[in-house]
């Protein structure tokens, strides 16, 4: 017999994260949180937090979220905001698109607090979508191509995420309703991450680059603030003391350079002809 999923009294949280670098370990910190509350499809409410990291934006982030470091400096620091955030997140499924990547700044900033935050229902979409769908990408922009879901632009980076987030959830679901499978199958356990052992965490897009085993162009800003564009052959990702970096062949000095990631602006994979 097949089985059905009854999402329509489940109460979900749609949550996407922006920070200012891609490492909480190098001292990166949240600087906005989005959330969509549901009770199954309905949307209860909604929550778009300026947070002051206490710290500067990398030239990625600025990039990727647009915001504002001055605007951001008026905005309340993550203790102000924390119970909020916590008592929304309550007795929820949360629903993340890389969740470890999130989660781990979340943790981070409880931890600062010597507190702890407790997920104990999580469902990450991406890894839904890799385990059921053949895709050349798995970003949640691609995803939400892929599934025909017009992306929110109105409104901040994040809360715009977070609600193509939740229509890419349900989407997900509607076409998995043929598949064995109850909701609780999607449903992991938050367990803590821990530095070394777990790894590094990158976004999606990023990572996928990275890994693909193609030569990438990207742009690049030193630590001046001046811009480059090259083609390079990833080689590794490493921590060192101060940050993560990119070993790669750089093909314009036709030598071995190392790059830091949160200064990648952007990158493109080479498409084969």
């Amino acid at each position: 017999m097949i089985m059905t999923f009854d999402l329509s009294n489940a109460r979900f949280a749609f949550l996407d994260i922006e920070t200012t670098g891609l490492s909480p370990w190098f001292g990166d910190r949240i600087c906005q949180v989005a959330i969509v509350l549901t009770e199954g499809k309905r949307v209860k409410q909604t929550f778009d937090l300026l947070i002051n990291p206490e710290r500067e934006l990398s030239p990625a982030a600025v990039h990727v979220n647009g915001l504002d470091e001055d605007t951001l400096k008026e905005a309340p620091r993550f203790v102000l905001v924390s119970n909020e955030i916590e008592n929304a997140l309550r007795d929820t499924v949360v629903v993340c698109h890389n969740a470890k990547f999130d989660i781990q700044f979340l943790d981070n900033e409880y931890r600062k607090l010597n507190r702890h935050i407790e997920i104990p229902n999580l469902i990450d979409t991406l890894l839904i979508a890799r385990d059921f769908y053949q895709l050349p990408s798995y970003s949640l922009n691609q995803l939400a191509k892929e599934f025909n879901i017009s992306t929110n632009m109105q409104g901040s980076h994040a809360l715009a995420d977070a609600i193509t987030l939740k229509n890419l959830f349900f989407a997900m679901m509607d076409s998995l309703k043929t598949i064995n499978k109850s909701l609780d199958d999607f449903i992991g356990i938050y367990n803590s991450p821990a530095w070394p052992q777990e790894g590094i965490y990158l976004p999606t897009e990023l990572s996928e680059a990275i890994n693909s085993g193609k030569k990438l162009f990207i742009k690049y800003a030193d630590k001046d603030g001046e811009t480059s564009e090259r083609w390079i052959t990833p080689k590794d990702v490493i921590g060192l003391a101060d940050y993560i970096y990119l070993q790669a062949y750089c093909h314009s000095r036709e030598a071995e350079r190392t790059f830091r990631l949160d200064r990648i602006l952007n990158v493109e994979v080479e498409v084969e002809k």
